[in-house]
């Protein structure tokens, strides 16, 4: 059965042919621009001009001249703003947390081109405040601000913390000035990080020179997008020249009831398709099922299992997913893929915090003498204990983290007025390391397709294989700090919980509702970090939507080293020690199994 992506780039070739170079397609994100590249090269008779395939922040990148910049350059840039407005800052190491926070913030705000940045971060001390000062706003943002200033005060009175309102509020009074600052330092160098870059695309629009614009966009795959996402395809549609191709093809992501339907109504409005693209959202016989396992690693016995059963039907392992939402699983799996699968395309990297050699960075003092204090001496001893370190099966995860050193020694060299000590560098360097993963080479378009759950966006597959399906990890219920609180999100519409809900439920089921086959494996083992809970999602398949779901339950086969009786004569001695078990104040003992 075609893929969605295979039935549009068979419908552009046809109706487009020659003209193909005049159109540039918009992805989420590159994986889906590069099976698209492979289907439109599937379907011309002949040599054509390329048609550009890009992904949206590329698309916001080529309307402008601004230039995003890395995220140690935006930490230091704020934290000089930050040290000028207060004279009693914080050093460096202490204050990169918060600077964290800050810029996700910052990107979110822009990228969701919130109006009144300044309301938002209003100090609103008195609440008449608002009725005096921000007539301007809607009743859903100055409910938003009275309620967060309120359950604030409250929970200071009851508490009774002087110190803690006045800390608090010293922060909350600089994140505007922040934010402005940091804004005007950036532009005055034609610097920008991502959200304020989409900001000035949408603000100057009208400046856009002409030359910047393609002639043809085609939006595809897209479902729930930030307000300057909106604004560019609306603005683009205006123009004559944009074109909207959606997912919604499925019962599933039509349905009111489920969270994955919640942009569907809006974008099917406002954005239009030129082409009637029809697929079949399902297959007729589809078949789900669940594993459940004791043990983490058992989980990649099962895949093999799995990817051995069907080898025999795949005739393109393209179609073909393991889909890991723990990265940690990843090597375990690789090393119980079948032999016979002999090409496999890994479009996750390796998490370079699980390597040994990031040891060295997370506990330095093992390796590095704690007497050392300046950070050009820390930076140099850390360079001597890689090299050392270095060897042809560590060399990639060597190689980054000494890249990683030269970044921050630059740094150094130009913020020469900010204060760097060797405990600065260390905190540097894992804040910029702890998401840093290590990519694996080879050929994207062959091969057993492992990846994670951002990487199936757009993609159709046949065979489908879903590692920890639990509730704690698939979904999960994680979202990122922030300095804006829930009721002054949902005032000025930034993301909340529920929006993130309703992006994970949507690339969950558009993703199941083009699969043949589906394993769900889930691992009930209960311990401190896992709650061995299943995902909410096979529960509303079951109940809600009543499928059937084979269940499978494996259970490992305890063996002891022993391989014969041990006789143990019962002495006076053993059953002295024994009975302090069996025998107490409670009615039963305390003998069990274990």
């Amino acid at each position: 059965m075609q893929s969605k992506l295979q039935h549009i780039a068979q419908t552009f070739v046809k109706e487009v042919g020659d003209n193909l170079h005049n159109y540039t397609f918009v992805f989420p994100n590159h994986r889906a621009g590069l099976f698209f590249r492979k289907y439109i090269s599937q379907y011309v008779q002949k040599p054509i001009f390329a048609p550009h395939v890009i992904s949206i922040n590329e698309c916001f990148a080529s309307l402008t001249d601004l230039l995003v910049v890395d995220q140690l350059t935006l930490l230091l840039r704020l934290y000089r703003i930050y040290s000028h407005l207060r004279t009693d800052a914080e050093p460096l190491e202490t204050f990169l947390h918060w600077g964290k926070m800050m810029l996700a913030d910052f990107s979110e705000i822009d990228n969701h081109l919130v109006q009144d940045v300044q309301s938002l971060y209003a100090l609103v001390e008195n609440m008449h405040d608002i009725d005096s000062h921000f007539a301007n706003l809607s009743d859903k943002q100055i409910a938003a601000i009275k309620r967060f200033w309120g359950e604030f005060h409250l929970s200071v009175s009851k508490n009774d913390n002087s110190k803690m309102h006045t800390n608090f509020v010293r922060t909350w009074q600089l994140l505007y000035p922040l934010y402005k600052g940091l804004q005007e330092d950036l532009l005055k160098d034609n610097l920008a990080y991502e959200g304020l870059l989409h900001r000035q695309v949408i603000e100057h629009w009208d400046e856009i020179s002409p030359d910047k614009f393609n002639e043809q966009y085609v939006f595809i795959g897209f479902n729930a997008m930030t307000e300057s996402e909106r604004q560019l395809m609306l603005r683009l549609q205006e123009m004559g020249r944009a074109d909207f191709y959606f997912d919604y093809d499925a019962e599933f992501l039509r349905d009111k009831h489920n969270a994955a339907s919640m942009f569907m109504q809006d974008n099917l409005r406002n954005f239009h398709s030129r082409y009637e693209i029809s697929t079949t959202a399902k297959h007729a016989n589809q078949q789900i099922t669940l594993i459940s396992v004791s043990y983490s690693t058992s989980q990649t016995h099962q895949v093999h299992r799995i990817l051995s059963q069907i080898q025999g039907e795949v005739t393109d392992w393209t179609r073909t997913a393991v889909v890991l939402p723990n990265e940690e699983l990843l090597i375990p799996l690789i090393h119980t893929i079948p032999s016979d699968i002999d090409r496999i395309n890994v479009t996750m990297g390796y998490p370079l915090r699980a390597t040994s050699t990031y040891m060295l960075i997370a506990d330095p003092e093992q390796y590095i003498s704690p007497t050392i204090s300046k950070s050009g001496e820390f930076i140099q001893c850390m360079r001597t204990q890689l090299e050392q370190l270095n060897n042809p099966n560590n060399s990639e995860s060597i190689y980054l983290l000494l890249k990683t050193l030269d970044h921050i020694e630059e740094a150094i060299h130009t913020y020469s007025d900010i204060s760097f000590s060797a405990k600065t560098v260390q905190q540097l360097l894992k804040m910029l390391t702890i998401e840093m993963t290590i990519p694996y080479a080879g050929e994207p378009l062959e091969g057993l397709q492992i990846m994670g759950v951002l990487e199936t966006r757009a993609l159709d597959f046949d065979n489908i294989i879903i590692t920890d399906f639990n509730d704690d990890i698939y979904p999960g219920r994680s979202r990122g700090n922030s300095f804006i609180p829930y009721t002054l999100r949902r005032g000025f519409d930034l993301p909340t919980v529920e929006r993130q809900d309703a992006i994970f439920a949507y690339n969950f089921y558009r993703m199941l509702s083009h699969a043949k086959n589906i394993w769900f494996i889930a691992n009930t083992h209960v311990d401190e970090q896992h709650s061995g809970e299943l995902s909410r999602y096979y529960y509303q398949l079951i109940w809600q939507y009543q499928l059937p779901v084979e269940r499978i339950t494996v259970t490992e086969q305890l063996q002891s080293a022993i391989s014969e009786n041990l006789p143990i004569t019962k002495t006076a001695d053993v059953q002295r020690l024994l009975s302090k078990y069996y025998t107490s104040t409670t009615e039963k003992g305390y003998l069990s199994a274990s």
